[in-house]
């Protein structure tokens, strides 16, 4: 054989090669590609936002509970959840006036104070009620809160009930959640600071997210797509650095925060002062952070201001971290438990009725709240 003919079989078998690795690239990434797809159809239609079903708009709050509502197997095979005609966590309506010899208890907060994967009757909130049958409990917990949406409809709708103790419930996320304008796409207040007062802005929130509810309550899937991926890396390549990879910046956003929660705080204590009732500030565990520091910064924070306004301070993550970790675990719904997005790590029955018993004892030990509640009194 020729060397001309030995060279055009050795080129055409380069060729032959470099064609197949070509072929066997592309179906790779039509695979890929494909599975991207499969994944995000799987997510969408197994992974719902738990919150829609029980929310609406709301032009003060972003969202808030729809009134009346009865759904018996909101979180799985009988775990319902009720809402009354005043829009709380609650199966029943709640007079202005609290029934002679009830102590009311107004629970502000988040999915963690909602009571997120467990009925009605298991949320810490309304737990509190089974240690004193004098106890009633309103429970203002909203999926999604930061602790700015808590004080708004604490502020529109809570001072409008009578009331002896109100119990503003906090995870280090509803401080993060303050700043922004959005929480998983839908619109939100922001409260900010001006000649030294409160200034609600982004009102009446935003209200597209509702119009495109279901690319919104999808965006986090989508995002997964290899093509979405590809653009938002070419993004962040093109644009410049932002602010959460900034320390200084985020140090400086932090700081704004805390200036605005100590202006929240003073008005929360002020709102209960004028409803002859007593501000609590409760700090509840979340399972990442129960082991190391976690939200050290943070805990400090509340702790120093409660000290500074006079205003009680639980913090219920400092006993959660005491116990032994095997014992903390199970008190929390586990990853896949419950089928809705974020579901995992949330309280589950037996952890709600122990944040409920640590903060009652909290209760009875603190001067200010067991006089507002008259728990001296039990025998």
């Amino acid at each position: 054989m020729s060397k001309s003919s030995t060279a055009q079989k050795t080129g055409y078998i380069i060729r032959l090669v470099a064609i197949n690795i070509v072929i066997l690239i592309l179906i790779l990434v039509v695979i890929e590609g494909l599975s991207s797809y499969v994944l995000l159809v799987r997510d969408i239609t197994t992974h719902s936002l738990a919150e829609r079903r029980h929310t609406k708009y709301d032009p003060d709050l972003g969202w808030s509970n729809e009134p009346s509502l009865h759904i018996p197997n909101m979180y799985g095979p009988g775990i319902y959840l009720n809402t009354n005609s005043q829009g709380f966590r609650n199966s029943r309506d709640f007079d202005t006036v609290a029934p002679d010899g009830k102590y009311r208890i107004i629970c502000s907060g988040d999915s963690f104070t909602l009571g997120f994967g467990v009925d009605d009757d298991h949320t810490w909130c309304q737990a509190l009620t089974s240690f004193d049958p004098r106890l009633e409990s309103v429970n203002m917990g909203q999926g999604g809160y930061g602790v700015d949406q808590a004080y708004l409809w604490y502020k529109r709708d809570g001072v409008k009930l009578e009331h002896h103790v109100q119990l503003l419930a906090i995870i280090t996320d509803d401080f993060r959640r303050m700043q922004s304008d959005s929480f998983l796409g839908y619109g939100k207040p922001v409260i900010d600071i001006e000649n030294g007062m409160l200034l609600v802005k982004n009102v009446p929130a935003p209200r597209r997210a509702y119009k495109f509810s279901w690319l919104t309550s999808n965006t986090q899937y989508v995002r997964r797509l290899r093509e979405v991926e590809l653009l938002e890396r070419v993004s962040r390549k093109i644009g410049s650095a932002t602010d959460d990879a900034d320390p200084l910046s985020k140090r400086k956003r932090n700081e704004e925060t805390r200036k605005i929660l100590r202006k929240i705080f003073e008005d929360l204590k002020r709102l209960n002062e004028e409803c002859s009732s007593k501000l609590a500030l409760v700090y509840l565990p979340t399972l990442g952070e129960v082991v190391g520091s976690g939200p050290d910064e943070w805990i400090q924070f509340v702790e120093a201001e409660s000290r500074t306004l006079d205003i009680p301070f639980i913090n219920v993550l400092g006993i959660f971290r005491s116990l032994p970790y095997e014992n903390v675990g199970a008190m929390f719904i586990r990853e896949g438990q419950v089928d809705y997005k974020d579901a995992g790590g949330h309280l589950n029955d037996q952890g709600n009725e122990f944040v409920a018993r640590v903060i009652y004892e909290a209760l009875k030990k603190q001067p200010a709240l067991s006089q507002a509640l008259s728990l001296h009194r039990r025998n």
